[in-house]
Order: structure tokens, then C-alpha cells, then sequence
């Protein structure tokens, strides 16, 4: 069973819904109004059933508005098709809302068309009206539909249709489960006793009953009860389906009280977020509009963009031009008024601000872009890249690995149509290749890390040449020196490490750096140590041994390196005094078992000022161990 949708397309009183009742038994047209006065307003729906051979279809039928004040409602009916069905009137011909909704189903790459001439009973010269239909269709993407003569009055060529639609049926590619369900809602009614029912048409992904989706963009949870595909129940609708959700925890859209309305995408958390900002090649076409004197799409004018059921104004910023004139195609950004939830490769139409006309197509290359640098050279080539091969599932995630350089596995799958599973795979290609590095749950750029790697080793090596007298670089300076993100430091560390670096919790220092000072900074230090090895344990305070910037510096270098000990904020002794102390305090501790400070201060033969921080040292180093007021070996 294939689940299709078709879609009728064309001028005003051409006979579309008069056909479709035809084709289907079913009137779409269900408005008081619009039985009133002969004319669809809103988006009606029918169902039929076709087969061929052993393949059956079954085909939801979107029949749209061909009045020129509703085209925004034709727009929001066509943007999940399958097949569209242009619908001709043979007494009228080729009329300018005919051409209006070419331009539409060309923007948004709908090809599958067949075409229709209605009211062939009221045609004198059928054979003509086709020719002339072919003449006005030369130069178009339909210039080679098939034609098929009908009337919905007499029955003439209902069944010649039928054959043609299924013909063409074959070469539709069913829609594939991308576990990626949308459901772009186009009608909304609260049944007595039922709570909220929305339809539309699903793709991307299958809906269960009991499933928790969210309505995009406005981000209320949703749950489904129940599941209908023309007036059937089922546990499960498919891609392709026609398709009826009752939500009753979904409440409809009111003042005040946002709910379920035309627009909005019932999605799953995982499908991807909202977005403000899209980038994305724009077309325009070349065939004028009749009626509607052609002119260029300004840069920085405001448009309407369709998208699915759902419409918003936004900013036009063009890439490379301030005007593109029909015919012509370029990279653009559009900045949204408001957010909408679309994926990348999605198709979005162009109308201008007043909706009296539209103005061009766009295909969505990055549908979580930034607005920063959008005019750029390097943007310019990310998008090109994926203008080039848009269903490439490696060009994605390479693009997006370029301009982004790291990636959460999460932001992998979002807004975009691939399968999960299809990213995946495609990652642990990429990785095996060696153009993708995995840390984590991380996604790394590797020519990108190879680089931060680079740099980062450059910056240590200046920051010795600049710091002889310091041991390492401090980590803070490392990062803001390379721009590491936080998320891969400890990467960046590790990874230097296994090169020979050397790591503490400070800092990172290159495996041949040895500390060293100025030839009359090295005076000044060894001046000092000359003089504290004369006091041994009974040193000047440290604060008398520093006057001077100069002599600062050496006193911190002689305690990184070592040289001098630092027993608290005011006593310094050397090292070759506190090794002395050390040995007298075992020695004395292991002739008499234990000893207390006092004792060991006369054995030291210094004051209580030096010994108490000189023991409390040998404590924190391990050396001795206090029990109240005796120290023993530890």
C-alpha cells in the first residue's frame, strides 16, 4: 500500500472541485459560503483509491482556492505533494492564476503534474484548445505534462484521468520513514466530548497512538489519543497519510491562550527546534505573471513566506547583489519576523509584503544559520557546498563541521530530514576517513583541531620565550590565546600530553623548557640564597629581603623553582636548610619515639616562630605525623 498525496492546482471556476467530486464522489467544498457562491475558499479533502496491477495507492486529495484573494491558502495546501493535478478549463485557457500556481508548484519542486482540460463538453475544437494549451506551455517546467481532456458534467475522459494519474503514480518515491514526523496543521475542530482535532498531511516520519509530540514553534506538549486516515481508525499513520490527531490536552489557539491554529508543525523534541533565521538559494522565475508588472526582489525588502500551512513576514538579505530580477537566482538569508519550524532542504515560496503577488522560491540550506557574516566569503562557499549536493547526508555534516568546527551528537540530528541512523553511519565514516574526530558525545572538525593543536604549542613556545622565569602556562592564558572552547580543554591538554608536555593543574609547559632568569635578575637571586644559606633556620623575614620590583621577581622565581621553601607568607628558608632540619627532626624523633615542638625547637636551635611553620610543613609533606602535641614518623 502506498500512501500519496495529490493536489489540484489552477484558475477559478476551472472545474476543480467539480472534479474531484467527479474523481472521488466526495464535494471538498464544505463552507456554507462556498457552496453559496460556486467558489473554494478554504482547502477541501477527498480520498481515492487507485490500483495497478498489484500495486495499490491510496491518494489524499488536497483541493485548493484558484480565486486570487485566497491564494495564500492554495499555498498553505500544496507543499506536501506528490502529484499535483492542473486543472484547465478548455472554454477559458491559460488564465493568471494558472501562471501564479505554476510559479508556486515549480518553487516548491513539485514536478509530478498532470493536466487536466476541464469542460471539454463546452469546447467546440478540443484538439485547438490542447494545441494552444501546448504552445502557452513550451518554455514551462510542464511543457511535457500529459493532457487529458474531461468533463465533469458528461463523464468524457474520468477514466482516461484515472489511468494517467496511476501511470504517473509509479514513478512517485514513496515518502521514506525518516523518524522525523511533521504534521503541518491545516484544519483545527473540537468534536463534543473529543477535545482537539487537527489534520494535515503527514511526512518525514511515522505518528503512534500515545505518542508525545510538540507543536512548533510555540512549544506546547501534545499527546495523541486517537488516529484517523479518511474516517479510519488506526494505531499508526504513515508518511503520506492524510491524517487526523485528537489531542484533547492541546487546546485551540484563542486570545490569550496560545493552542493549536493553522501554521503550526506538530513534531517530536528530537526533530529539531525553532528558528528565526534561514539561509537559502533563492529562485525567481523568468515567465511574468499576467496582470503583474515585473520587477526585482529589493535586498532588505520585506516578503510573506509560506512554509507548509504556516506563513510570516521576514527581511529579504541578499548575498552577493542589492536586486534579483525574475530570472535570475542567488544565495539570500531571510530574517523572520517571527520563528517557524522548518528542516534544511525544505521548499518555502515568496510573496511579497502586501500578498498580492508572488515573487520566488527558495530551497532552505541551513535552517540554524547565524546572522553574523552572512555576506561573507566563507559562508558563501558553506552554502554553495550544500546547494550542490543537498541530499548528501556527509556534505551536512562536513559543512556543518566547518563553520561550526564541534558538535554535540544531539545537534547532529536536528533540523534537518536525514534518519538518525543515517547520520550515524555517515559520522562513523567520516571518523573512520579521518575528517571527523569523536571525543565524547563530540563531533570534531580534525583539519580544525590539528590547527588548534598548532597554535596552542606555538603560544606555549612564546609564552616560555616572554616567561623564562615561570614554569608553565597558565591554562586561562592558553585558552583565550587559541580560542579553545571549554568543551574540548581538557582534549586539547591530553592531547599534548601524550606529546611529550608537561601538565598541572597551573599549566602547560614544553618538554624542553627550563626555567631560567635575566643574567641581573640570577644576581639579585643568588644574592639571596647566598644570604639565607649563611642564617640557616634562623632567617631575616622574608618582606626584608624585597625592595625592590627586581628583587620580587627573583624571590618568586627562587620559590617556583624551588630553591627557596616557602614556609608560610612570611619565612623563607633554602632548600638546603629545610633538607638539614628534616634529617635533625628523624633523626631525633627516631632516637626518642616521639617529641614534642618544644623539644624539637632546642634541637633545631631556632625559635618558635621558625620551627612551628617548619613542622607543620614536615606534616603536610608527610615526613611527621602530630598526635595532640607529639610528633612521630608517619
Amino acid at each position: 500500500m502506498h500512501h500519496l498525496i495529490l493536489g489540484t492546482a489552477g484558475h477559478i471556476d476551472h472545474g476543480k472541485s467539480s472534479l474531484v467530486k467527479c474523481l472521488t464522489g466526495s464535494d471538498p467544498d464544505r463552507l456554507p459560503e462556498e457552496k453559496a457562491r460556486g467558489v473554494t475558499i478554504e482547502l477541501g479533502f477527498a480520498h481515492l483509491s487507485l490500483t495497478h496491477e498489484e500495486e495499490a495507492y491510496e491518494l489524499g486529495i488536497v483541493d485548493v482556492p484558484g480565486h486570487a484573494d485566497f491564494v495564500n491558502n492554495m499555498v498553505a495546501g500544496v507543499g506536501a505533494l506528490d502529484i499535483a493535478l492542473f486543472i484547465i478549463a478548455a472554454d477559458d485557457g491559460w488564465m493568471p492564476q494558472s501562471e501564479e500556481h505554476l510559479h508556486i508548484l515549480t518553487y516548491l519542486g513539485i514536478s509530478n503534474i498532470i493536466i487536466a482540460l476541464t469542460k471539454a463538453d463546452l469546447c467546440e475544437d478540443v484538439p485547438f484548445s490542447v494545441e494552444m494549451l501546448r504552445d502557452e506551455l513550451q518554455d514551462t517546467s510542464i511543457a511535457e505534462a500529459p493532457i487529458i481532456p474531461v468533463s465533469a458534467i458528461t463523464g468524457e475522459g474520468i477514466d482516461q484521468l484515472k489511468d494517467t494519474i496511476t501511470q504517473n503514480l509509479q514513478s512517485c518515491q514513496p515518502q521514506q520513514d525518516a523518524s522525523k514526523p511533521r504534521l503541518a496543521i491545516d484544519r483545527i475542530f473540537s468534536p463534543k466530548g473529543t477535545g482537539t482535532v487537527v489534520t494535515g498531511t503527514l511526512t518525514g516520519g511515522s505518528i503512534h497512538i500515545g505518542d508525545s509530540l510538540i507543536a512548533q514553534p510555540v512549544g506546547i506538549p501534545a499527546k495523541v489519543r486517537y488516529i484517523q486516515s479518511h474516517s479510519q481508525a488506526l494505531e499508526r499513520a504513515l508518511p503520506g497519510m492524510r491524517t487526523a490527531l485528537n489531542l484533547p490536552d492541546l487546546p485551540i489557539d484563542a486570545p490569550g491562550k496560545p493552542g493549536a491554529k493553522r501554521g503550526l508543525t506538530l513534531t517530536t523534541q528530537s526533530c529539531g527546534v525553532p528558528t528565526d533565521t534561514l539561509d537559502i538559494h533563492l529562485q525567481r522565475l523568468a515567465r511574468p505573471i499576467p496582470g503583474i508588472k515585473p520587477r526585482a526582489l529589493k535586498h532588505m525588502e520585506t516578503v510573506m513566506i509560506h512554509h507548509g500551512s504556516a506563513r510570516c513576514r521576514a527581511r529579504v538579505i541578499l548575498h552577493d547583489r542589492n536586486h534579483l530580477n525574475p530570472g535570475e537566482d542567488c544565495l539570500a538569508q531571510l530574517r523572520l519576523e517571527n520563528p517557524l519550524f522548518l528542516l534544511t532542504g525544505d521548499r518555502i515560496v515568496l510573496r511579497d509584503g502586501s500578498q498580492q503577488s508572488t515573487l520566488a522560491g527558495g530551497t532552505v540550506l541551513d535552517a540554524l544559520p547565524t546572522r553574523q557574516g552572512f555576506r561573507t566569503e566563507s559562508r558563501e562557499t558553506f552554502l554553495h557546498a550544500r546547494a550542490a549536493q543537498p541530499n548528501d547526508p556527509a556534505v551536512y555534516i562536513r559543512t556543518r563541521l566547518v563553520r561550526d568546527k564541534i558538535l554535540k551528537a544531539q545537534q547532529v540530528l536536528c533540523n534537518h530530514p536525514f534518519h538518525p541512523d543515517t547520520i550515524r553511519e555517515t559520522s562513523e565514516k567520516l571518523i573512520a576517513e579521518g575528517s571527523v574526530i569523536r571525543h565524547n558525545d563530540l563531533l570534531i572538525h580534525s583539519k580544525w583541531w590539528k590547527s588548534l593543536q598548532d597554535q596552542a604549542e606555538k603560544s606555549i613556545r612564546d609564552w616560555h620565550k616572554q616567561h623564562q622565569d615561570l614554569p608553565s602556562m597558565p591554562l586561562d592564558n592558553l585558552q583565550k590565546e587559541v580560542n579553545c572552547p571549554e568543551e574540548v580543554l581538557e582534549l586539547l591538554i591530553t592531547t599534548l600530553v601524550t606529546k611529550g608536555y608537561h601538565a598541572s593543574g597551573q599549566g602547560v609547559a614544553h618538554p624542553n623548557h627550563r626555567l631560567t632568569l635575566p643574567d641581573e635578575i640570577e644576581k639579585i637571586a643568588q644574592s639571596m640564597v647566598t644570604q639565607l644559606d649563611q642564617t640557616g633556620l634562623n632567617p631575616p623575614n622574608k618582606s626584608d629581603l624585597i625592595n625592590t620590583p627586581a628583587q620580587d621577581q627573583a624571590m618568586k622565581f627562587l620559590i617556583r623553582s624551588g630553591r627557596v621553601i616557602e614556609l608560610d607568607p612570611k619565612i623563607v628558608i633554602t632548600s638546603a636548610a629545610l633538607d638539614a632540619a628534616t634529617q635533625k627532626v628523624k633523626t631525633f624523633i627516631s632516637s626518642h619515639g616521639q617529641a614534642t615542638a618544644s623539644e624539637l625547637r632546642q634541637h633545631l636551635d631556632s625559635t618558635r616562630k621558625i620551627v612551628m611553620p617548619l613542622l607543620e610543613h614536615l606534616d603536610a609533606l608527610g615526613v611527621t605525623l602530630r598526635n595532640e602535641n607529639y610528633r612521630t614518623l608517619k
